[in-house]
């Protein structure tokens, strides 16, 4: 029997993209496949209009306008006043939808990543939730490098959005163990055209991905790699993990975004590992047709990410959580993320980066408390 998937994005821009994702379900038989797109105060109307379109060809597309994504969350007291419009936190509504409605595996996109006609996109991420014969990977110094799959126009090494700055600067090894079996609960695709690289990587060295190495790989045990929600899947009862976390606050002077699903990523990848689940990098491949973005702006607004990260994730790697579900893993994650905001000190920890780390476990029972309601 498949397994029923669901497709999860946000948008504020036209639609660009749907006609590619509807012909690929298609093309690859995946009419099974629900496209789940979550609409802002800002989104224009013709991607309700397109939806509608598609809907009537007989795609399983649903777009909840305002008033039906309110009326869904209103189920969820937890969920109050947690999911601001105008952000990409919106993203929730979706995630809690995709679970509502039976996905067993939820992927999450943006609307600036194409699908490539050659690739059965969906039918890659199935991989998720079942148990796959792979390889682990283990670095040298815990940290592998996603971009490495990729071949860039720039000579000079790229970085991954959300990769750590201290583990930027030294040469690592790598080296892969037997091939055992494990089951997937994260799968992250690449992408082509676009990395998903920081503004300050953008601003300096402008890099172009003409192509990607055809393999994926298994993040081993004890190595970490940023992850977010370009072309990511997610197994059912991880979703349980996967809170998008909430951007907007104020950390030394800076506001902070466009770190929510990289933060989201390491707190899902924790429980995973804990777990002794796989995290599978690689397929399938995107193309990443970034929208305009002012990257000073950015550059403003990653600032904040970048030094929380650095100083947090030493620590956080080396954590110990306790539990054995998912649910449990989170609960405790949001315990001791509480916990450590107290003897966090320095830039951005002084100015609104404490009440950041307390607030967001607030935001991680809130979202287990969402989820248990629905089972």
């Amino acid at each position: 029997m498949k397994k029923k998937a669901a497709i999860v994005v946000t948008t504020i821009f036209e639609p660009r993209f749907l006609d590619g994702y509807i012909e690929n379900l298609r093309r690859f038989g995946h009419e099974d496949v629900e496209l789940i797109v979550i609409i802002d105060r800002k989104t224009p109307a013709s991607v309700a209009e397109r939806c509608e379109h598609h809907r009537r060809g007989g795609a399983l597309v649903l777009c909840p306008t305002l008033d039906e994504q309110e009326a869904f969350l209103a189920r969820f007291p937890s969920m109050a006043g947690r999911i601001p419009y105008n952000t990409d936190n919106r993203r929730n509504v979706g995630y809690l939808m995709a679970l509502d409605r039976g996905a067993e595996v939820l992927i999450s996109i943006d609307d600036d990543n194409y699908v490539l006609d050659e690739v059965d996109f969906v039918g890659e991420h199935l991989v998720t939730g079942t148990t796959a014969d792979l390889a682990a990977t283990e670095t040298s110094d815990g940290w592998f490098n996603i971009c490495s799959l990729l071949h860039s126009s720039t000579r000079d090494e790229i970085f991954p959005r959300g990769f750590p700055y201290f583990a930027r600067r030294h040469e690592r090894t790598l080296q892969t163990s037997q091939v055992s079996a494990a089951r997937v609960a994260v799968n992250a695709g690449v992408w082509l055209s676009d990395p998903d690289v920081d503004a300050m990587t953008r601003l300096t060295q402008a890099p172009h991905i003409r192509s990607a190495e055809p393999h994926s790989i298994r993040l081993g045990e004890r190595t970490w790699t940023p992850i977010n929600t370009q072309n990511t899947s997610i197994a059912r009862d991880a979703i349980a993990a996967y809170y998008y976390v909430r951007m907007g606050f104020s950390l030394g002077g800076l506001r902070i975004d466009r770190y929510g699903d990289i933060i989201s990523g390491y707190l899902i990848a924790k429980c995973v590992k804990t777990r002794g689940e796989a995290i599978r990098i690689g397929s399938p491949v995107a193309d990443h047709r970034r929208t305009p973005h002012n990257l000073f702006k950015d550059l403003y607004h990653e600032l904040a990410g970048m030094v929380l990260l650095d100083d947090l994730l030493p620590w956080f790697t080396e954590l110990q959580i306790s539990g054995s579900t998912y649910p449990e893993l989170y609960a405790s994650l949001a315990d001791a993320l509480e916990e450590r905001s107290g003897s966090m000190n320095g830039f951005v920890w002084d100015e609104g980066g404490r009440e950041f780390l307390v607030e967001t476990a607030g935001h991680m029972r809130g979202w287990l408390d969402a989820v248990a309601l629905i089972g």
